[in-house]
């Protein structure tokens, strides 16, 4: 029986990717280096310090990469980002529902910064029994360690709860930890979802796969 449903954060509770993506092509542009989304897909779903080893090796080598990192930080702090805009209508509902019933809990490779501000922006932090950074861990996607924490903390068996994803790191995060893994299916980047167990049209699906008794 599911008793807990832990969420990415990206991907499934905001639509956010392709904001992230055009945040980055923009600051390459800034310095006179052109890249496209295609070479960005690869850092959907990997923590901060993959994220800007990746970046990284996009660069003009003209610097070296602490360098680049902390300009790319520094620019990064400067945009004014708006979640509620891309926040997944049906989110509000789905997870209403779900609190009612489950602990829910949500997982992200991203910073608690940046957690913390989207989920205050949207109004959705009341909803989370537990909230867990990648920061807090030596390697997160698709390290299973983060799961794992994230199970132990709430007190539940793997058999006990069901991850909801959609980059294919976390959903190899997901299998290594033995857990069931949903998959919100994804129409933009071409990611590969096969490993997980049930790829999902919408959010409202979560519901029905519990119901059905999983």
């Amino acid at each position: 029986m599911i008793k807990t449903v832990i969420f990415d954060m990206d991907g499934v509770i905001f639509d956010s990717e392709t904001m992230y993506i055009n945040d980055l092509i923009r600051f390459f542009k800034q310095h006179d280096i052109e890249i496209q989304v295609s070479d960005c897909i690869p850092l959907i779903g990997i923590d901060s310090k993959l994220y800007y080893e990746h970046a990284y090796t996009m660069w003009n080598g003209k610097i070296d990469f602490m360098t680049f990192k902390n300009m790319l930080q520094e620019y990064f702090r400067s945009l004014d980002r708006d979640y509620k805009a891309v926040v997944r209508p049906q989110i509000y509902s789905v997870l209403e529902h779900l609190s009612k019933h489950y602990k829910i809990a949500l997982a992200s490779s991203s910073r608690l910064y940046t957690i913390n501000n989207a989920l205050d922006q949207a109004g959705l932090r009341k909803y989370f029994s537990l909230i867990v950074s990648g920061e807090q861990f030596k390697e997160s996607k698709p390290n299973p360690e983060i799961y794992l924490h994230t199970i132990k903390e709430l007190n539940v068996n793997k058999d006990e709860a069901v991850i909801i994803e959609d980059s294919p790191k976390g959903i190899l995060a997901a299998n290594k930890a033995g857990i069931k893994v949903l998959a919100l299916k994804d129409d933009k980047f071409g990611l590969d979802q096969s490993q997980a167990d049930i790829i999902i049209d919408e959010l409202n699906d979560i519901i029905k796969f519990i119901e059905k008794g999983s």
